[in-house]
């Protein structure tokens, strides 16, 4: 149990280290992941799309 509260306690104090985002910052980082995830997303489906019509064409 003693070695739980000294984990406890200096991770404690590794946090007050961090420097932490501001919230602006969080936004920005946010909306940069969703149009990252959504830009790949549609060159995915267009890649998927264009391998499928390939095969549909080559194996009828």
């Amino acid at each position: 149990m003693n070695k739980l509260i000294k984990f406890l306690i200096e991770v404690k104090e590794e946090l007050k280290k961090v420097t932490w985002p501001s919230p602006q910052q969080v936004k920005i980082a946010t909306v940069a992941v969703i149009v990252f995830t959504l830009i790949v997303s549609v060159y995915l489906w267009v890649c998927d799309l264009a391998f499928s019509r390939i095969l549909d064409y080559l194996f009828k």
